[in-house]
């Protein structure tokens, strides 16, 4: 939706920022006799960038004058270059500009550039054609000559405003700067005569502000700037954040505001019986007799054939232009369409008035002064069958569906004759999903591989409109690339061999569309393999809130009511269903702080399906009902639906033979994404893909294959380090070296050498190994991590007492470090060092990692050292339990088990290692640990 920016904005101040003006034409004159200028002093080189910042307003016989005198500090030549062309914009026909003094203060001396000749230049152009608005503002700019570092820029104006539609109404909304912004000398002042009925408040100011008479005229001063406010409650209503203002205004109450802005918008409705617009209306009545339908049809004409442009012309700011205008020029801002609506309706017998709301912080209304500078929206409230309707020319997507949303606007106010109180828009439930989501996984080749995935997501209102306009602008791979980023936060990582987003005009809802390859989404938890349905949108339902301060315990909650999602997930098993088990409620029904959850989930066959809704009016929840909410939703989240693989499933070197047959699906997406790439570095990335793929399988050289092809597209740095990997699981240790080295070649950053320094030790080549461990000294995040890789060097140069005690000198930098026990473990169950201080590191590592996998291996190795065979293998067992896709701990386990018997079983698992991981044998052979035959 567009808004028409009724909102007065208090003046800016930036301490990096050029002034800007605003008035009639420029002049230049003495400032009003009810101006009080202050006096710089002798101003400082160094402070703050604001040496002085005055704002005075006056408020009298229907115009608004605001007197603003800044001193700006050039202290830097950035400085110097932003503050450097002051930019003036004023409106024509609504009040002066009025320039009093540009001078800059140097060395003690004033120069006075007004009095040199200096001229602002008029740019006779519209500033914001690219937002869509006309609002006939002229700007001027003046490049301060002569300008130096160190100079001190004094800028005085004063900008007058008498607005057409208000009569001799006033009002006035001045920003309060706060700390930590720093001024030298600050005040807003804000003056009227006695005689004016002008009511004042400070919002977020200071205690015990009074109004001061002073002969005949009334005043309130604030010194600048404010002390820092107390920090805000996380996810607190808009209101508790406002920024603090001073209010002034003659508007007695909300229904004077209300007559007021009526007389102008009332003698703008209504359209030429002959005319254009009656025909259309007379068309929408020949569709349908239901108030209802033709509300919603007339909402859906003005959305779709209007297009938004703001005018502010001739006092356009809360002027309407009329529906006969609107219509002839097919363009209008949310006054024009408002009233265009509201005509409509009431020629289609359906009773609609202009309402007045604030786009942002809507629920700070109540406590602002009355004006029609609160509000910065207008919509239309409509009446049908007794039901309040809130309808939104500038918005788009309304249908009758959910014609019955109450937009978040909080509180808004009618514009009638006789004058009416600002009133709260309140909430109610949806009675049609806004937005959906039908996704399906396809795990029918197994839960340790890819899934296949189609995704559509469904979206209404003002999301449907980006995309509507999203999917008229892109396509090829800026398409694809736009349906990724907006399905990852829910189904993470993927691939994708179509994408597209389309849009409905009937239902007014756009379908952002995905089909592709998706990382496995199988997560191990508690050695249980399990998938929690992806972006369920009870899973997404948030009470929490640091309420623990005394100052906050009172603060609401915002919520995002109005809402309702519509959410359908189903994934396609493997093994037709069998070993598959579903988990947590299988039925939830409850309401929560209002709002209401649903879930169903089922498993049959080889489908396991969930339909979740999460439906909510409320736009907020009060402090003292948060802890109910949160633990009645723990209780909920706690016993979401979920389902679980048993142990027997199918793992990634299991797709061999026959079964590799079961991935052709897999194969031919990889192929297609390879097949659509366009350019080098799509192609690249999709090689990349199929080689992660590939060799998660074992099928390493198909994996090399495809990195060779990356390379060729366009090498990275990382694309050497996984081909390195893959040449090194074949064996093909000289080729891994190679890659590791093209890698420094690319990056220089030191990373792969200890793995250069590891492969040389096995290659023999001792001394390199050597200089490649000591080189990485210099590149080596911590002195620790340098010795851990020179120690390891060393003991492949059959230094083995000299590498364990570098090791040693590494953990004794950090005592307890269990990474660093852990090196020690290693090193010295490789190398068939181990003794009792060995197996108190190797203890310790364990203990402190809290039974981590990897360093569970590293004792079973001291363990089978030591002849322990039994505690290896349990070690073993328990690190394969909570990581099966260690292929060194399975092929150690493999060699434990030959030892204490069991042929069958140690066999399996050092095949299975091996399918995944060839070089395993050779590396442990290097060891002197092998299996026993």
């Amino acid at each position: 939706m567009r808004f028409c920016n009724w909102l007065l904005t208090a003046a800016a101040v930036s301490c990096v920022s050029a002034p800007v003006l605003a008035g009639d034409v420029v002049v230049y004159a003495a400032p009003a006799g009810w101006v009080a200028p202050k006096t710089l002093g002798a101003s400082k080189s160094a402070g703050p960038a604001f040496a002085l910042y005055d704002v005075q307003v006056h408020m009298e016989g229907g115009v608004v004058s605001t007197y603003q005198d800044s001193a700006i500090r050039m202290s830097t030549p950035v400085m110097l270059t932003q503050a450097g062309t002051i930019t003036a914009e004023w409106m024509p026909d609504k009040g002066d500009l009025i320039i009093h003094r540009i001078e800059l203060l140097r060395d003690g001396e004033v120069i006075d550039l007004l009095a040199q000749g200096a001229k602002f230049e008029v740019l006779r152009r519209e500033q914001n054609l690219e937002r869509r608005a006309v609002d006939g503002r002229r700007t001027a700019t003046l490049a301060v000559p002569g300008m130096r570092v160190g100079d001190v820029l004094r800028v005085a104006y004063t900008i007058t405003l008498a607005d057409q539609a208000l009569g001799a109404e006033m009002q006035s909304i001045t920003g309060l700067p706060v700390k930590p912004f720093q001024i030298d000398n600050g005040e807003v002042t804000v003056s009227w005569p006695k005689s004016e009925p002008v009511q004042w408040a400070a919002f977020q100011g200071p205690d015990g502000l009074k109004a001061v008479e002073k002969g005949e005229t009334t005043s309130v001063a604030i010194p600048l700037p404010l002390p820092k406010r107390p920090e805000v409650a996380a996810s607190a209503p808009a209101r508790y954040d406002f920024p603090s203002i001073l209010q002034a205004t003659t508007f007695a109450d909300w229904p004077e505001v209300s007559r007021t802005m009526a007389a102008v918008f009332e003698p703008k409705t209504g359209f030429a019986k002959d005319g254009p617009l009656a025909e259309q209306v007379a068309e929408i009545a020949r569709q349908t007799s239901d108030p209802l339908d033709r509300a919603a049809l007339a909402t859906r004409f003005v959305q779709d054939k209007i297009s938004y442009l703001a005018n502010g012309m001739d006092g356009g700011n809360y002027i309407p232009q009329s529906p006969d205008e609107t219509w002839e020029q097919r363009y209008g801002d949310c006054k024009a369409k408002t009233v265009l609506l509201v005509s409509m309706l009431r020629a289609l017998g359906v009773d609609a008035e202009p309402f007045a709301v604030r786009s942002a912080a809507g629920d700070v209304l109540p406590e602002l002064l009355p004006m029609p500078g609160g509000f910065d929206h207008v919509i239309v409230h409509a009446v049908i069958d007794g039901v309040d309707y809130w309808l939104d020319g500038t918005s788009i997507g309304t249908r009758r569906d959910n014609i019955d949303v109450v937009p978040p606007f909080f509180n808004g106010l009618a514009l009638r004759k006789d004058g009416a109180e600002l009133v709260p828009l309140t909430p109610r439930l949806p009675k049609s999903p806004l937005h959906k989501i039908v996704l399906t996984y396809d795990s029918s080749v197994g839960v340790r591989v890819p899934a296949m995935y189609d995704v559509d997501f469904a979206f209404s209102g003002p999301m449907a409109a980006s995309l509507r306009t999203a999917s008229e602008q892109l396509e090829g791979d800026a398409l694809r690339s736009a349906v990724l980023s907006m399905i990852a936060p829910t189904i993470g990582g993927s691939q994708a061999t179509s994408a597209t987003i389309e849009y409905d005009d009937v239902s007014g809802f756009a379908h952002v569309k995905a089909k592709g390859i998706l990382t496995p989404p199988w997560k191990r938890k508690d050695e249980i393999m399990q998938l929690v349905p992806p972006g369920a949108p009870v899973s997404n339902v948030s009470f929490d809130a640091d309420r623990a301060r005394q100052a906050w315990r009172g603060v609401p909650l915002l919520l995002n009511g109005p809402n309702y999602s519509d959410y359908t997930f189903s994934v396609i098993l493997p093994h037709q269903g069998r070993g598959f088990s579903l988990h947590g409620d299988k039925a939830i029904k409850t309401t929560i702080a209002g709002i209401e959850i649903a879930s169903d989930a089922s498993l049959s066959g080889n489908r396991m399906a969930v339909r979740q809704t999460v439906r909510s009016a409320a736009d907020e929840l009060a402090a003292p009902a948060i802890p109910d909410a949160v633990r009645a939703y723990a209780a909920v989240s706690n016993n979401l639906p979920r389902i679980e693989a048993d142990s027997d499933t199918l793992m990634e070197w299991d797709y061999v033979g026959p079964k590799r047959k079961l991935l052709v699906p897999l194969d031919k997406a990889y192929a297609e994404l390879i097949a659509q790439a366009s350019e080098p570095e799509d192609q690249a990335a999709s090689y990349v893909n199929r080689a992660n793929f590939r060799s998660g399988i074992g099928e390493l050289a198909g994996a090399e294959s495809d990195l060779d092809q990356a390379i060729a597209k366009g090498a990275t740095a990382d694309m050497y380090y996984d081909r390195a990997r893959v040449r090194q699981a074949q064996g093909n240790l000289s080729g891994a070296l190679a890659d590791y080295r093209q890698v420094e070649s690319l990056d220089g950053k030191g990373a792969s050498l200890p793995a250069q320094a590891e492969l040389l030790g096995r290659m023999g080549r001792y001394d390199e190994s050597l200089a490649a461990a000591r080189e990485y000294a210099d590149y080596a995040e911590t002195p620790s991590d340098a010795q851990q890789t020179e120690g390891a060097a060393l003991m492949w140069a059959g230094q083995k007492e000299e590498g364990l005690s570098m090791v040693r000198k590494a953990a004794d930098r950090r005592p307890g470090d269990a990474h660093l026990l852990n090196a020690i473990c290693w090193q010295g169950g490789i190398w068939n060092v181990v003794d009792a201080s060995i197996m108190d590191a190797c203890n310790g590592a364990v203990e402190k990692s809290n039974w981590s996998a990897p360093f569970l291996d590293s004792r079973a190795v001291a363990y089978y050292r030591l002849g322990k065979f039994e505690d290896a293998l349990r070690d073993l067992n328990a690190a394969l339990a909570a990581s099966p896709d260690l292929m060194p701990t399975r092929f150690m386990r493999g060699v434990v088990r030959i030892k204490l018997g069991d042929k069958k079983g140690g066999n399996q698992d050092i095949a299975n290692a091996l399918q995944l991981n060839p070089d395993l044998k050779a590396q442990y052979a290097a060891y002197g640990i092998e299996p026993a035959r």
